[in-house]
């Protein structure tokens, strides 16, 4: 047996194992495809023509395959957005890949499906061709749904009790009635004028509302005193925000609140009070609320002084930006007063109340 032949042979046989393997691994995809619980269609490229589809697909969107071979995904409606399915191809070809978390397709009977839709294209037996997963996700935005009506109502369960904690608090220091919800008032139209994301200015507004909860722990006598307080009832009084911070520790919040709370008095120069903070170190959420709390204390009456005016109020914000306070948040509370015409809520009003 010459040597040519034993070669010739060894090619053969290799050429049949490749083939055979081949042929097995396209039939391991084929079962893939047709048991894949998740839509797969195929499409030519560039043409984005229907060459083949899953039963997944076939059997969610009530057509047969024959319904499907040869179409565009625009052509038959099945994308419920034309353009949107036209932009979804014109990426195919252009970078070989799009993703939509969340697109409708339409059923035979005109029902729409939301589903999540990726596609990409790729070499396939020497050929490019387009594939699309696509995934019905009806359960989890239903659970979506369902699961942000229950936040919703977590979150105005919370508002309701600090709304509570709030007026108790008020109830024991008459002068400062309306305090906390005024600067609460303030403070989220700060925030609201700084574009500051939502669910900051949601915690913004659920701290302002009981900054000064620690309170609870100052006798009546002090909060009321009709004349300046001596050295050790100012010491008394300025623990309010290490109390409040103690209070609320425990507890959990999706946001900063104690932090905010303890953090309220801080002055960016390390003026402030209880741990000398300097600017770095405070967060932004209490540096609104002390620009809020700063304006609503001096422009308001006290038991020990009358208001301040506030006008009064605002020069002493805006001679003390960026030493004392935060120079974008003063400069979003000047703009409001002066600009906007912000005024305070009065006591009792709707914007008061709904607070």
């Amino acid at each position: 047996m010459s040597v040519g032949y034993e070669y010739r042979h060894t090619i053969i046989e290799n050429m049949n194992t490749k083939n055979h393997d081949l042929n097995e691994l396209s039939l391991r995809y084929r079962r893939l495809f047709e048991a894949a619980q998740d839509g797969i269609l195929l499409l030519d490229y560039p043409e984005g023509r229907i060459e083949d589809a899953n039963p997944y697909i076939l059997n969610l969107l009530g057509y047969s395959l024959e319904d499907l071979i040869g179409k565009r995904l625009w052509e038959i409606g099945l994308i419920a957005d034309k353009l949107r399915a036209e932009a979804a191809h014109q990426a195919i070809v252009d970078s070989g890949f799009v993703r939509y978390e969340d697109i409708d397709l339409v059923t035979k009977g005109g029902d729409r499906i939301p589903v999540e839709f990726v596609s990409n294209s790729y070499a396939l037996d020497g050929l490019t061709v387009i594939q699309c997963n696509i995934r019905e996700i009806s359960a989890r935005k239903k659970a979506e749904v369902s699961l942000a009506q229950e936040q919703a109502k977590i979150a105005k369960q919370m508002f309701d009790v600090i709304d509570s904690l709030s007026n108790v608090i008020e109830a024991r220091d008459p002068y400062t009635a309306g305090h906390q919800k005024r600067v609460t008032n303030l403070a989220v139209a700060i925030a609201q004028e700084m574009k500051l994301a939502p669910s900051m200015i949601d915690g913004i507004r659920f701290a302002s509302q009981i900054h000064d909860i620690g309170k609870v722990s100052i006798p009546t006598e002090i909060l009321t005193k009709p004349s300046a307080l001596n050295p050790l009832e100012v010491a008394m009084l300025r623990n309010h925000a290490q109390a409040g911070y103690d209070i609320l520790k425990p507890l959990t919040f999706p946001w900063p609140v104690a932090s905010m709370i303890l953090q309220h008095h801080e002055r960016l120069d390390g003026s402030g009070y209880p741990n000398a903070l300097k600017e770095e170190d405070i967060c932004l959420e209490a540096k609104v609320i002390a620009v809020a709390d700063t304006v609503e204390a001096m422009s308001s009456d006290r038991p020990y002084r009358p208001s301040r005016g506030i006008e009064v109020a605002l020069d002493e914000i805006e001679s003390q930006r960026g030493q004392l306070y935060d120079t974008e948040v003063v400069n979003a509370c000047l703009d409001l007063f002066r600009h906007k015409g912000y005024q305070f809520p009065l006591v009792h009003t709707p914007e008061y109340r709904r607070l």
